[in-house]
């Protein structure tokens, strides 16, 4: 792949180091969670709810930032620029077939009088016979012409080569593009993710607390002993803990959000709005594979540049042929009294290589050594598409799995939470099966939520892997 390609990618690099970063924090977290109390949410203060926002648009829908990202993030505009410059590259080949007109001039001293005009000496001689002036500083300016006739097909090989270039440029944009559109909506499910865990910290908080007066008051009446109090006072500070790290991890989810999306101003404080949206469905493997090759962004670019490696070989090889161009000249010529005299030229020039030293064979050499390697690059793309695709569809179906096994967990989780609490209000039950139950609870809601995300994400992912263009009207803007 190209550097273009590379960098392309640089930035969902990005968002899934901070994804990974996230994960054990989550599946980390195994004590101090509680049921969510009614109305209970998180400091918004900390989070992301401001009284103004950019453009209107706060809080932000998953929609919305990508139409705001599309507009300003610096690797898209970058992309764009490039479609640009190859656009001023197909111009620059398309006009080596145009004559090429230039007006020069100059001032040369000689040792010797030379004449002005060419001496012209026609048999017999007589009266008529032109004598032309000598001057030692002689004073030109003229126009001159050149329009190459034939290049060994380079001529037109180089406008071909150029139109792919830009086709290259313009899938780099849109493959620049749906890879955007991936990192924004693996950060905008990853927010919303750490969202309901700080609800769910928040209230495990709140609940530990109430829990703390209540072995208060059961140890002021002498029916608990006092450990059940410290071991209360334990679990309620790795509770505060847990709720701070879910924070910090929230906001620098929130200033990554910020980032891909072109924000300059990252002071400026957002939130998201997720919206609900019915399942979504996707083609099944052998379909999505042949999708992605039929119209995956990356993988028409490289294409393209193996045709481009073929033309440069006959490119090269057309060198061995001869050039014809037709150049002409008029100009005057003077001495210092500027009594300029007029002369003029035209004709047809042949070029043939005949010894060159080896140069052309290595060229030719060097271009096929090119273009396998655009072979290969290809085929390694190849891979990685048919990879990506069943990657996808297999961390879908594994995240469905997972949803419903962690959906049934959670209801046995928050009625054992129930239970416990009940037996430890009537003496039946101990501080340590309260919190135990909260751990669980914790757990299966961890469980939960990141079964959400993986399942989120991954659609994100087939879709990207399939090549499917969402925003390629706001990409083109």
């Amino acid at each position: 792949m190209n550097a273009g390609g590379l960098k392309a990618r640089g930035t969902r690099i990005g968002a899934l180091v901070l994804v990974i970063l996230f994960f054990p924090v989550f599946s980390g977290m195994a004590r101090g969670q509680g049921m969510r109390p009614a109305g209970m949410g998180p400091d918004r203060n900390m989070i992301g709810t401001a009284p103004h926002s950019v453009e209107g648009r706060n809080p932000y829908t998953l929609d919305s930032i990508i139409r705001y990202a599309l507009k300003n993030n610096p690797r898209i505009r970058i992309a764009g620029k490039n479609v640009e410059g190859e656009g001023y590259g197909l111009d620059a080949a398309q006009a080596e077939r145009m004559p090429r007109i230039d007006f020069g001039g100059g001032v040369t001293r000689y040792r010797w009088d030379t004449p002005l005009t060419p001496i012209v000496i026609s048999i017999p001689l007589s009266t008529n016979t032109e004598i032309p002036e000598f001057r030692r500083t002689i004073w030109d300016t003229g126009l001159s012409f050149r329009l190459p006739l034939f290049r060994g097909g380079r001529l037109m090989r180089n406008v071909r080569v150029a139109e792919m270039r830009q086709g290259v440029a313009v899938d780099t944009l849109k493959s620049t593009t749906q890879d955007l559109v991936y990192n924004l909506s693996s950060v905008f499910y990853k927010i919303a993710q750490l969202e309901k865990l700080y609800l769910a910290n928040d209230g495990s908080v709140r609940q530990l607390e109430a829990h703390k007066k209540n072995v208060e008051t059961q140890l002021a009446a002498g029916t608990v002993p006092r450990l059940d109090l410290l071991k209360t006072d334990v679990e309620l500070s790795h509770a505060i803990e847990n709720r701070l790290v879910v924070k910090n991890n929230l906001l620098s989810a929130y200033e990554l959000l910020k980032s891909l999306m072109g924000m300059d101003e990252m002071a400026t404080t957002i939130s998201i709005a997720e919206e609900q949206k019915e399942d979504e469905s996707y083609p099944p493997v052998e379909e999505s594979l042949s999708r992605a090759l039929a119209q995956r962004p990356d993988f028409k670019a490289a294409a393209k540049r193996l045709k481009v490696s073929e033309e440069r070989i006959k490119i090269a090889w057309g060198k061995r042929l001869p050039d014809i161009y037709a150049q002409g000249r008029y100009w005057g010529q003077a001495g210092n009294e500027f009594a300029f005299k007029e002369n003029y030229y035209f004709g047809l020039n042949l070029s043939i290589p005949i010894f060159d030293g080896g140069l052309i064979r290595s060229e030719i050499n060097r271009e096929r050594v090119e273009l396998e390697k655009a072979k290969e690059e290809e085929r390694s793309l190849r891979l990685a598409i048919t990879r990506e695709v069943r990657d996808g569809h297999l961390t879908i179906a594994n995240a469905l799995e997972r949803i419903g096994v962690t959906g049934k967990a959670l209801e046995s989780a928050r009625e054992n939470l129930r239970v416990e609490m009940l037996k430890y209000e009537t003496g039946e039950g101990t501080s340590t099966d309260v919190i135990d139950a909260r751990t669980a609870l914790l757990r299966a809601e961890s469980d939960s939520y990141q079964a959400l995300f993986d399942r989120q994400t991954a659609l994100a992912s087939l879709r990207r892997a399939v090549g499917d263009e969402w925003y390629g009207e706001e990409a083109g803007k």
